[in-house]
């Protein structure tokens, strides 16, 4: 079952390589359309829209995730390098926030790359364990992706990065603990060990060892027919958007990138208060789009064959790689904290911009809107503005 609906995406002189691709996807045009959305739950106020592709495309490169056996990564004894030798005849993609793990400092790379047949070549990646040294020469491999808040920090310095580790293992290690309640003492799950705020791979783990068994858990997303992405909603605005040029690739990495919006995709509500209005996804999605087209840009990484350009939009961060020019990968975030702009008001502060009209989700019950509306009169009241 295909989702129908048309986005009308209003057209604009384009600064960058990635409006055509991204047009086509709001537009479902060149092969691309919109599958039946996911919900954990009725109750779920997360969205997933799977994104298809029917259109037949040549992929010019196979994913790191297929061609392990054919990548040796290692580490350099530099935190922010890490060497990869290719044995394999073709290009192989290795998507940003990719955790690498070995005998070295656990590290995620910070940019995609397309990694030339046969080639030697330096990869950048940021320290995800602080407390770890490096070690030149140990082996490294594939563990897993970073979640989104982690990945919007990797273009910026190594200190915000480990910000965003700390901030996102000492949520989630109190969240690990939370769903041990009721089914093991407190000072068990001190046994099992909840990680040290430094350790992002550990805590992801332990973290989806903790909600396996948790009512409500996130299980497999079933993929569908020609998908080749997702786009991830939470209950007002999308918060996720990854794609690539073909079923293939997303098929190797959905499962762990779905993982990483466990916390979205498994906040429900009480009681039945909000219901679904699929008309107004078409809105967001050309919002989304727009937003993106109007970024600054910068290079990230480029080689004979390929770049990797950073998408640095006021409400969202991502990238984009080419291999000459096809682009093969899109993935963007809604920031945590929005770009700061000039502010042209008298007072000096920035100005709180009013929550997005209209929402994905509304409320049914009158009271739930009159609730909505006092406590927007009472934080005016309050100072804000």
């Amino acid at each position: 079952m295909l989702l129908q609906f048309k986005v009308e995406v209003i057209k604009m002189p384009l600064g960058n390589d990635i409006g055509k691709f991204l047009f086509a996807i709001a537009e479902q045009t060149d092969g691309f359309s919109f599958g039946k959305p996911w919900r954990n739950s009725n109750m779920s106020l997360g969205l997933v829209i799977p994104i298809l592709r029917e259109k037949d495309v040549k992929r010019k490169y196979q994913m790191f995730e297929d061609s392990k056996d054919k990548i040796d990564i290692e580490d350099t004894g530099d935190v922010n390098i890490m060497r990869v030798v290719s044995k394999a005849g073709e290009n192989v993609f290795i998507r940003s926030g990719v955790i690498l793990e070995g005998g070295g400092q656990t590290r995620t790379v910070i940019s995609g790359m397309v990694v030339m047949p046969n080639s030697e070549q330096d990869i950048d990646v940021k320290c995800v364990y602080a407390s770890k040294p490096t070690s030149r020469g140990a082996k490294m491999k594939y563990a897993d992706v970073a979640p989104p808040i982690v990945m919007q920090s990797l273009h910026d310095s190594q200190r915000d990065t480990w910000n965003a580790v700390g901030h996102y293992t000492t949520k989630h290690r109190s969240s690990a603990r939370t769903a041990f309640v009721g089914m093991v003492s407190f000072d068990s799950a001190e046994e099992i060990g909840v990680s040290s705020s430094d350790d992002l791979l550990g805590t992801i783990r332990e973290v989806e060892h903790s909600q396996k068994d948790v009512e409500g858990a996130i299980k497999d997303i079933p993929i569908q027919k020609n998908q080749v992405g997702a786009i991830i909603f939470d209950i007002d605005s999308i918060v996720g958007f990854e794609i690539f040029d073909s079923p293939k690739s997303w098929k190797a990495l959905h499962k762990a990138v779905i993982k990483k919006y466990d916390e979205v995709l498994r906040k429900k509500q009480d009681k039945m208060l909000f219901e679904l209005k699929p008309e107004i996804i078409p809105e967001k999605i050309a919002e989304f789009v727009e937003e993106l087209c109007k970024a600054d840009e910068k290079t990230t990484h480029s080689n004979e064959i390929s770049k990797t350009i950073v998408i640095d939009g006021e409400k969202h961060i991502g990238e984009y790689t080419t291999i000459g020019a096809d682009c093969i990968h899109v993935i963007a975030f809604k920031r945590e904290n929005p770009k700061r702009r000039s502010n042209p008001s008298t007072t000096g502060r920035l100005q709180r911009n009013p929550p997005s009209q209209p929402r994905i989700i509304f409320s049914l019950e009158k009271e739930q809107k009159e609730e909505s509306v006092l406590a927007e009169i009472n934080w005016i009241l309050g100072g804000h503005s």
